[in-house]
């Protein structure tokens, strides 16, 4: 039996009692059953005093306990839902008392107020984990897991798919305890089917080296792990779709999963063309190591950045992921993921998955620019045409070897290999408010790029006598192989003659880089395990070789063979840090305080290679830092948490900053390295706190973010012609500030929730326009609330409104103040008004306002659907309509330092569609759960 800690969060006070070593215990069991009850609370009262309480739950074998009482008399309240209250009376005269057994007669009554079925509480805590029941919450047929999260208290999924835990994120997601498709947590809630879910639980997870030398060092990570329904395991489960409608679109898809007891086998595949594209950047993330910077930079050492819209990924610049998933687009994609455990305790653990995509689109991309340029602002207008073929292939695999109880073996490694052409026909005009047109033109753009990238980790842990010790390793080898044929014309407007620049250039470039990295951290406890002292040293190595030719045309041989020196050269890049760390790590029964410093050496070498190769540059560079760290956490039975870290870091520039070769990929924006780079040292402070109650499920969290850079990379512009020559330079005093909280709790009416949100950040950028000082002032303001109302699975229903505020101040005299809004609003219904009838409705409202002219959109996006279920709701037959009213645009606004960017682009319009959709639950017969070692804690 399971049961809501009504009573657990309402007694604070432990020191009611003076100390003297007098116990009072007794078991709690079902009268019908004779089982034991967990989570039962009980409350004991001093009649002398009512004022002191001290309470207690009972544990999983249904016992109890209370120590260092006083002589007196107490009165004892036992209760559960579900059965009837106790109230009980003891004497203590200096002798410990055993109440004996206790049993608990249901209360047909209260079971009828319980809002869950049968008697099972919604959520219960554990440790460092809250465990919800997923009966509990009821969701429509066929939904995913990511419906059933969203029903859970303190659980938010932005339209990106990221969970978000009582304001914190999850970095991983498990079933039954084992990884599923790598570490990316949307494949799981997207996928899985949320009827197969038993429990839900959301973990504080202690680090790696926590788990290993059992020193708590006050740091957590969410996890989000799956447990799933004993019928459900030792046979298969899942989803085949099948859908096809007007205009010609299609869409199939099918997900199988085969479960044992140590065993996950999962199939995915998907094939459609109305843009479902399948990596998002937690995909991109995870399949580069955290390292998105070095292998999706721009070819050549430009600028590039990042965009989410819709949950796509957008990697601007780079000629890897550039609006691959935007537009119109087929895509054709489908892995295979395993995981297995071999002999007592789970000693070897092996889990692999691979998983390959290949989409086709075209993509028409409309565009206006705002650059500030010292007394006067730039506009860009661009319309482009991009065609794109893209395919990837990613491998990620894991063991773990138990060889014996004091010593852990991990290795995992991951592979992707991606190859992508892209075909950009663009047509652009620039002119600025004060002088009028500056120019125009066209480019034709033909690039190809391979990037593959190999990543593998090895690391140890072993424990002594007094301590342990743990060694890692681990290395990266990344190839960025590109090339690209580019021709573009562009008439430039000065004093009334047109002055016309006719490209015609074809490229090569290369980076191959490799990272090394090397870890020994000692621990030892000095008093016990409170006061923990550690030791480290960690040494890390990387080699770029990065080399760019530029070839122009040559009509008299109709070849390409004259070299362009300033779009060639080779760069040579050996950095190393090495590191010594020193910590203390303190432990109070709440509290934990951890401390170090760290001694780093830093060093750059680096050497550019003119096209002829003659030695043009070297660099030698040296940085000794010491380097503070701070974490303060807080943590109570209640589930009440804060948690402050600090800490300072050093980061050498990259190639593609210190690269001192152009790239004109883009005719209206160059970009060049500065060899001269500093290495950049910031300071980051955070603050997190999270409240939670199970027995009434309110949740508050709140978190503050600062982070403060010295010698951080900005850029230097110079418009010439209304080009701009960009070049990275040092800039000091940038910084970035982000706080926001959220609140939610059930309402009087049964079956609704309600929550309320804030955000609030702000960025201070330095750049140089035309040798000029600008700085930007950004600013974001952003309520939110959500209300959710669902009967059974009859009727449910939601609502989301969100709004941003967002202001843009530069310090330029020129500069125009930009205010802005962004509105994200959601209703959402489904109703089963006849037995194995449903009907679901969804309406979207994306607006903004104070944006370009032709940019300001209110998008009302309807999707509607009449469904039918079949054999026991095995089969469903559905009849659905996109984009109802007709509506549907993709615009987003980029905004850079002093460059502000709206962007639309075409998309999927209005289609109707018949669905027909097949439950797999061919099931085996039950099986014990997984070894316990197999969970994550």
């Amino acid at each position: 039996m399971k049961t809501y800690l009504l009573i657990l969060l309402c007694v604070l006070s432990t020191k009611v009692f003076a100390q003297e070593s007098v116990k009072l215990s007794g078991k709690i069991i079902e009268e019908k059953t004779n089982q034991p009850i967990e989570y039962v609370g009980v409350i004991l009262m001093n009649k002398a005093d009512t004022t002191k309480k001290v309470g207690v739950v009972s544990d999983k074998t249904g016992l109890f306990f209370f120590t260092g009482l006083t002589n007196g008399d107490y009165a004892i309240r036992i209760s559960a839902m579900g059965y009837g209250l106790m109230l009980k009376s003891v004497s203590i005269k200096g002798k410990s008392i055993d109440l004996g057994t206790i049993k608990m007669k249901e209360d047909a009554i209260a079971l009828k107020d319980v809002s869950v079925a049968g008697r099972y509480a919604s959520a219960t805590i554990k440790k460092d984990t809250v465990e919800f029941n997923a009966d509990a919450y009821k969701t429509q047929p066929n939904a995913a897991v990511e419906d059933l999260l969203k029903k859970l208290p303190g659980v938010t999924i932005d339209k990106d798919g990221s969970i978000m835990v009582q304001g914190q994120k999850v970095t991983r997601l498990t079933v039954d305890g084992k990884d599923f498709f790598g570490t990316d947590p949307k494949t799981a809630t997207k996928n899985l089917p949320a009827e197969v879910i038993a429990k839900v639980q959301l973990i504080d997870s202690k680090t790696l080296e926590a788990k290993a030398t059992g020193i708590d060092d006050g740091q957590r990570e969410k996890v989000l792990n799956l447990t799933i329904k004993e019928d459900k395991k030792n046979g298969w489960f899942g989803n085949a779709n099948l859908s096809g409608g007007t205009t010609d679109r299609y869409s199939g898809y099918l997900s199988a999963n085969h479960f044992t007891k140590k065993m996950q086998f999962a199939v995915l595949g998907m094939s459609n063309n109305v843009s479902n594209a399948s990596f998002q950047y937690e995909d991109l993330n995870s399949f580069t190591s955290g390292n998105i910077g070095n292998l999706f930079a721009t070819p050549g050492g430009g600028g590039f950045s990042i965009n989410v819209n819709n949950g796509r990924t957008t990697i601007g610049g780079s000629g890897v992921f550039d609006n691959s998933a935007m537009g119109e687009v087929t895509t054709n994609s489908g892995g295979l993921n395993f995981s297995n455990s071999w002999g007592a305790k789970d000693k070897l653990t092996l889990s692999s998955s691979y998983f390959t995509y290949f989409s086709k689109g075209l993509g028409n991309r409309f565009s206006n620019v705002q650059d500030i340029n010292q007394d006067d602002v730039l506009r860009t207008n661009e319309i482009s045409n991009r065609n794109s073929d893209n395919q990837a292939h990613r491998f990620n695999f894991k063991v773990e070897y138990h060889p014996d109880s004091l010593t852990d073996l991990t290795f995992r490694s991951n592979a992707i290999l991606n190859y992508t052409t892209n075909i950009n026909n663009r047509n652009f005009n620039t002119a600025f408010d004060l002088t009028g047109k500056i120019n125009d033109g066209n480019q034709l753009l033909d690039q190809r790029n391979s990037t593959p990238s190999f990543f593998g980790e090895l690391s140890a842990t072993h424990r002594l006598k007094k301590g342990s010790i743990i060694i890692g390793l681990n290395g990266t080898q990344n190839t960025f192989n590109s090339n690209w044929l580019n021709q573009s014309v562009i008439n430039n407007y000065s004093g009334g003659i047109v002055d016309i620049t006719d490209l015609n250039q074809q490229a090569e470039q290369q980076n191959k880089s490799q990272n090394y990295s090397i870890a020994v951290n000692y621990i030892r406890p000095i008093i016990d395990k409170k006061l923990n002292s550690n030791i480290a040293y960690i040494r890390n190595e990387g080699k770029v070789a990065a080399e760019q030719l530029t070839l122009s045309y040559n009509p008299l041989n109709n070849t390409y063979d004259t070299v362009v020196p300033d779009f060639s050269n080779t760069l040579e890049n050996h950095t190393w840090t090495q590191t010594a760390r020193l910590g203390l790590v303190y432990n109070r029964t709440e509290w934990t305080y951890n401390f170090g410093l760290g001694f780093q050496e830093t060093g750059l070498d680096a050497s550019t290679f003119s096209s002829a190769g003659i030695n043009t540059n070297n660099i030698d560079k040296k940085y000794y830092n010491i380097l503070p760290r701070l974490n303060i956490s807080f943590r109570n039975k209640n589930k009440h948490t804060l948690q402050l870290n600090y800490n300072a870091n050093v980061n050498l520039p990259s190639v593609n900053d210190l690269q001192p070769v152009q790239n004109n990929s883009n005719p209206l924006y160059q970009r060049e390295g500065n060899p001269d780079l500093e290495a950049r040292k910031s300071h980051r402070m955070s603050v997190n706190f999270n409240t939670f109650s199970a027995d009434n499920n309110k949740y508050w969290n709140g978190y503050f973010l600062v982070n403060y850079a010295l010698d951080d990379v900005g850029n230097s512009i110079n418009y010439i012609d209304g080009v701009q020559f960009v070049k990275p330079v040092n800039v000091d005093g940038n910084y970035y500030i982000n706080a926001g909280t959220f609140f939610g709790q059930p309402t009087k009416l049964k079956g609704m929730r309600i929550g309320y949100g804030l955000n609030v950040s702000m960025s201070h950028n330095t750049s140089f326009i035309n040798s000029e000082k600008n700085t930007t002032n950004r600013y974001n303001f952003g309520p939110n609330t959500n209300l959710s109302y669902d009967i059974d699975d009859k009727l449910n229903a939601g609502i989301y409104l969100g709004v941003q505020y967002s202001k843009v101040n530069n310090s330029q005299p020129g500069a125009l103040d930009n205010k802005y809004f962004n509105f994200f609003n959601s209703a959402s219904l489904s109703y089963e008004f006849i037995k194995n009838t449903r009907i679901n409705a969804e309406l979207n409202h994306n607006g903004a306002a104070g944006r370009a002219d032709g940019f300001n959109n209110n998008v009302f996006l309807l999707n509607a659907g009449l469904e039918q279920y079949f054999m026991q709701r095995r089969i469903t037959l559905a009849l659905k309509g996109f984009d109802i009213l007709n509506q549907n645009t993709n615009i987003d606004r980029t905004v850079n330092g002093s460059r502000i960017e709206d962007i639309r682009f075409n998309t999927i319009t209005r289609y109707f569609y018949v669905s027909l959709n097949y439950k797999i639950t061919k099931v085996g017969a039950k099986s014990e759960r997984s070894n316990p070692r197999s969970t994550v804690n």
